[in-house]
């Protein structure tokens, strides 16, 4: 058993309504040493942080999703300064752009994205960073403030973005979709990258790893994602373990 963090998971989500102590009580006896948790909207983050404060190995994140940006108003951004004075959380997010088909207008999550990003480096905090087909104007982005620290989770850009992000102060967090083979480009990176800039994710209840293809994704499965990246590293285990939680308490100050 290593002791690791799960950079990444929506433990508030509905999905773990009916189990959510069991949920936390198997991470812990996989040696999930912390979990962090994003925000997605304005109205998750009572929960969330309702959660932290009943468990100490969990750590809040407040922040306004890409996939909702047409959702989300200017009183949300107004009420997530607020938040972050009154609430102890470790990042601003998860934001970002998502830049699929069917996603909200481009302009309108850039300008929630941005938005962010201003508020997170005014309270000096890092950003967690959702990109999907726009790790080019992610980068673009986050150039304009250079103090800025943060994550891209679910890594999905090339090498070379990868490294560019590295540059720019941010890690690169990997879950379950390097345990697939056919995810050549994000496995080619996680291979490739300076290992003391990769955390580990599940991004739970979603991107099972292979092991649990179609079923709900938890925490304790973080140490699939542990091992599929020693072995695409061909690094001992235990050396991955301890440098990305070190990584992670260095990003989150936990």
């Amino acid at each position: 058993m290593y002791d690791i963090i799960d950079s990444h998971c929506h433990l508030d989500f509905d999905a773990f309504n009916g189990d959510r102590n069991a949920v936390i009580e198997r991470a812990l006896n996989q040696g999930i040493k912390h979990i962090i948790i994003p925000g997605v909207k304005r109205n998750s983050w009572d929960r969330i942080r309702a959660i932290c404060d009943n468990n100490k190995q969990i750590h809040a994140c407040y922040g306004l999703h890409p996939y909702l940006a047409g959702e989300h108003t200017d009183e949300d951004i107004t009420q997530l300064r607020y938040w972050l004075d009154n609430n102890n959380c470790v990042a601003v997010g998860e934001c970002g752009l998502d830049f699929r088909n069917n996603q909200a207008d481009k302009q309108v999550q850039l300008k929630f994205f941005n938005a962010q990003l201003d508020i997170a480096d005014k309270a000096a905090k890092p950003v967690v960073i959702h990109s999907v087909r726009a790790t080019e104007d992610v980068i673009n982005s986050i150039k304009i403030y250079p103090a800025l620290r943060g994550m891209v989770h679910s890594y999905s850009g090339s090498y070379e973005q990868a490294m560019q992000l590295i540059d720019l102060g941010f890690y690169i967090s990997f879950g379950g979709a390097i345990t697939y083979d056919n995810a050549r480009k994000s496995r080619a990176t996680a291979s490739s990258i300076p290992l003391d800039s990769i955390l580990l994710e599940t991004d739970a209840p979603d991107q099972p790893d292979a092991d649990h293809f179609n079923q709900r994704n938890e925490p304790a499965c973080l140490v699939n994602v542990l091992q599929c990246l020693s072995e695409l590293r061909d690094e001992p285990i235990d050396e991955i373990a301890a440098q990305t939680t070190k990584n992670a308490q260095e990003l989150f100050g936990i």
